[in-house]
């Protein structure tokens, strides 16, 4: 089946403008802030979309190495925010690199892997230590919800280009080896979140805190929700983070089922579009590519929602087009540009 353009565009803007309308509601003092970002980054899509994808993908091993230097000048020249080294101030606003290379890596593994064959166990370790080494960077900031997306989007990729078995069988080995490690392997607070994930309610008023409140601010809202503006657990401060990694509970408090479903629905729209792009275009790095955004946003809406439902745990992930923050926002226009320059390259043909 071929992607609808009109209904992708369609279902991006209404993500949009629905996390505009949440922002506003939740923390107005941020919405210019963000409705700026959203302007910049309709630019940026608008510009993407028309650029041939074919002279990033010759540059694909130049937006390696940039990648690479973007995480380590972070390392070196980052600004300190509660403990983590994630963004560079930039002086108009902070740049969170470890969003920005999400699709640089993305047009990089696309390219490797349309140019080169993983049948050999050489071949795949070679590719997975080209992969691990920008997510060590993220780890060190650290960044763990970005660094889970940036972990998911090279094994997603291997899946796709038909390597399940050599992936399964690497899976084993490395759980094998990293599971009795764990005591030293997972920091305090992260061991924590998988604790809390189990039982909130071993915690109630510390670890598990941020899931409770998330949980009940979703089933306050009911089918219509309370409306804009009278969600009571983000209004009264009892929902934390409730303009980023809980942005989905706030909105979901004052629209309710209703509005859940169309902003799933939404999402939906485009993840299906892209597999759908992945699996028409003949041209493999472009059908990587397409399978690339699939990844990445299907990654993070699942996850992001999932912990906002109390089914996943806490990570940090964004929830795309609609959390607060310039970076995330400006990279998934990025991806977005990207991904409607690949649905105009599928002819009548390519169905």
């Amino acid at each position: 089946m071929r992607p609808n353009k009109g209904l992708f565009i369609a279902a991006t803007l209404m993500i949009l403008i629905l996390g505009l309308i949440t922002i506003w509601s939740t923390v107005p003092d941020l919405f210019y802030s963000q409705l700026a970002f959203a302007v910049a980054g309709i630019i940026i899509v608008f510009m993407l979309s028309r650029f041939d994808t074919r002279t990033f993908f010759s540059l694909s091993g130049i937006l390696y190495f940039l990648s690479i230097l973007l995480l380590f000048l972070t390392l070196i020249v980052g600004k300190n925010i509660r403990g983590s080294v994630r963004w560079i101030d930039l002086g108009f606003f902070n740049l969170q690199t470890s969003e920005i290379v999400k699709p640089l890596l993305a047009i990089f593994y696309s390219s490797y892997l349309s140019q080169n064959k993983i049948c050999k166990w050489k071949d795949l370790f070679k590719f997975l230590g080209l992969s691990i080494f920008p997510i060590i960077l993220v780890v060190i900031q650290p960044d763990l919800g970005s660094a889970l997306t940036l972990s998911c989007l090279p094994l997603a990729l291997l899946i796709f280009t038909g390597n399940i078995k050599k992936i399964a069988i690497f899976a084993v080995i490395f759980l094998a080896f990293t599971i009795p490690l764990e005591s030293k392997l997972l920091k305090p607070y992260q061991r924590q979140r998988i604790e809390t994930f189990i039982n909130p309610y071993k915690d109630p008023k510390g670890a598990g805190y941020n899931v409770i409140q998330a949980t009940i601010a979703v089933g306050s809202g009911g089918i219509v929700g309370k409306g804009v503006k009278l969600g009571t657990q983000s209004h009264l401060n009892f929902l934390p983070e409730r303009h980023t990694d809980f942005v989905f509970a706030s909105f979901v408090e004052e629209f309710g089922l209703i509005g859940a479903s169309f902003l799933l629905g939404a999402y939906f729209i485009i993840i299906q579009s892209c597999l759908q792009a992945g699996q028409a275009l003949r041209n493999k790095r472009e059908s990587l590519l397409s399978l690339s955004v699939f990844s990445i946003l299907g990654f993070q809406v699942m996850v992001n929602v999932g912990m906002n439902l109390g089914v996943m745990p806490v990570t940090g992930i964004t929830l795309p087009l609609f959390s607060y923050g310039g970076s995330s926002l400006l990279s998934f226009a990025i991806l977005i540009g990207l991904q409607l320059r690949q649905l105009d390259l599928i002819t009548p043909f390519e169905i």
